[in-house]
């Protein structure tokens, strides 16, 4: 399956999880490091918004794209996912930001995707590569919270 459809499958599926997780369960913290299952789905809002924009600038660039790292704990910490956000609106902003992200990859030419960028760690990658590390991202995250 190419990532673009386990990426609309994602997007199709997830909601439904969510949306049958009673609310004390996705805010529930096993310990005061780990995030909550509530905390994991703003995480992927944090990822989805830093991803949109390394995929646009990517696309549109004709010159080698420089992608900075993020510190995902302090933008969880700074969002206060746990405390600001109810279920249904912090579902709301994955679904959102991740249609987003499918309609610039959708309207991306096959060329796209073999256009190269520089990670922070200084490797070089294609445009496809980060699609598909983000659509991997997702699934990981999305075990943890069915977990």
């Amino acid at each position: 399956m190419s990532s673009i459809k386990k990426f609309e499958k994602l997007l199709e599926d997830l909601p439904k999880i969510i949306n049958n997780m009673e609310e004390n369960e996705f805010r529930k913290k096993v310990s005061i490091n780990k995030w909550s299952k509530q905390e994991i789905l703003g995480h992927l809002c944090d990822s989805a918004a830093n991803n949109h924009s390394r995929f646009v600038r990517i696309i549109l660039s004709d010159e080698l794209v420089r992608i900075d790292g993020y510190k995902q704990d302090e933008w969880v910490e700074i969002h206060d996912y746990q405390n600001n956000y109810n279920k249904s609106d912090l579902l709301a902003l994955w679904v959102q930001l991740n249609k987003h992200i499918l309609n610039v990859i959708k309207k991306a030419e096959p060329s796209d995707f073999n256009k190269h960028c520089v990670l922070s760690d200084k490797s070089r990658v294609t445009l496809g590569w980060l699609f598909d590390d983000y659509v991997n991202h997702l699934e990981h995250h999305i075990r943890q919270i069915l977990s």
